[in-house]
């Protein structure tokens, strides 16, 4: 029912399944956005994410309805909008991609590139993933 944006930090989203596995569903960074499922659908969603925040974390957040005012009056926050959405749809195809590799070490290493990709920080030694990752 409410809309988040992260301004700053990096959030792990995940559900938990009927069999109590947790799985992440999305990592996500700044200026992403999560928790749209009922604006687009207009009625409360069934799912239920977990967000747990990897690094320290600031945000924004709406009530969905304010947010679909916002858009009826300026369609520019529709735009922003579709380009958040965008953005998650390509990383939910990158890691369809990633899990689809035969081996486990393929699979490694593509979500390595991913994650350096979305999260790295470059120095003189090389590319940090500064996330506490299990």
């Amino acid at each position: 029912e409410r809309v988040y944006l992260i301004r700053r930090g990096a959030v792990r989203l995940s559900r938990v399944y009927e069999s109590g596995e947790e799985i992440t569903v999305a990592l996500l960074r700044e200026n992403s956005l999560f928790g749209v499922l009922s604006l687009l659908t207009g009625h409360r969603s069934d799912r239920f994410y977990h967000a747990i925040a990897f690094t320290r974390v600031e945000m924004i957040t709406a009530p969905a309805n304010s947010v679909l005012r916002a858009i009826e009056e300026d369609a520019s926050v529709g735009l922003l909008l579709l380009q958040g959405l965008s953005s998650r749809i390509l990383q939910t195809e990158t890691m369809i991609e990633t899990l689809t590799h035969r081996d486990m070490s393929s699979r490694l290493v593509s979500f390595l590139m991913v994650l350096c990709r979305d999260f790295g920080v470059a120095s003189e030694k090389g590319i940090t993933i500064d996330l506490r990752l299990s």
